[in-house]
């Protein structure tokens, strides 16, 4: 095994570690299951992360999904899978925290579209599928890559059609505080330029469609560039 695979092993080890341990927590800012100054302080300093939310929902196509294949990578505790089921597409989440799976699970079963749910533990650049989709998004997901090429070119092999990716944006005040507070809980993240995420973007087979700066995120909307 080279440096870098073991690199990337490693880290991807910490990062899953880290959001397995928060899993819980973390879904408490869509649940709301937090006392009101908790609550509050979600809706100012986190606003961006309903925002992606509506963001996907809007670019995702009509109130009516059925016939659609959508994956979500990195997809966390299944708040868009179940979202996105719930208007008839069958959705598969990709993920490599278990309990952000098993929470993804049991979201889709209260939600009654569990038959629609597919939930598949790995990390995108060692998953082996031969299924194509239709949309696939990855949200709240580039803040834990390195280098987001390789990953990119995977997804590009599962896209049929259109790509919705967000971004943390490079050279705020906000992503200063982030970088601090996340190394010293054990967990690396990454920030970007919108030039880099439109270079990294159209390296991997993709046009850029559209783009949108949302809070501390540039929301891309991208579609493949037929070969």
């Amino acid at each position: 095994m080279n440096g870098t695979t073991t690199t990337r092993t490693d880290e991807t080890e910490q990062i899953a570690k880290y959001w397995n341990d928060i899993a819980y927590d973390f879904d408490a800012i869509y649940t709301g299951k937090k006392n009101p100054i908790s609550r509050g302080l979600d809706r100012w300093l986190r606003r961006d992360i309903y925002e992606r939310y509506d963001w996907v929902m809007r670019q995702a196509g009509p109130p009516d999904l059925n016939g659609m294949k959508i994956c979500d990578i990195g997809c966390g505790s299944g708040r868009f899978v179940a979202s996105l089921a719930k208007r008839g597409a069958q959705v598969t989440g990709v993920d490599f925290a278990p309990d952000m799976l098993k929470l993804g699970a049991q979201l889709a079963e209260k939600e009654g579209v569990a038959d629609r749910c597919k939930f598949v533990l790995s990390d995108v650049l060692d998953w082996k599928t031969t299924e194509k989709f239709d949309l696939v998004i990855a949200i709240g997901f580039w803040d834990y890559v390195a280098d987001p090429l390789p990953r990119l070119q995977v997804i590009r092999s599962l896209t049929k059609t259109t790509f919705l990716s967000a971004w943390p944006r490079a050279a705020t005040l906000r992503a200063a505080i982030r970088k601090v507070r996340l190394k010293a809980d054990g967990c690396p993240v990454y920030f970007f330029h919108l030039a880099q995420v439109e270079d990294y973007l159209q390296h991997a087979g993709f046009r850029v469609d559209s783009r949108e700066i949302l809070g501390q995120l540039h929301c891309v909307k991208s579609s493949v560039v037929a070969t």
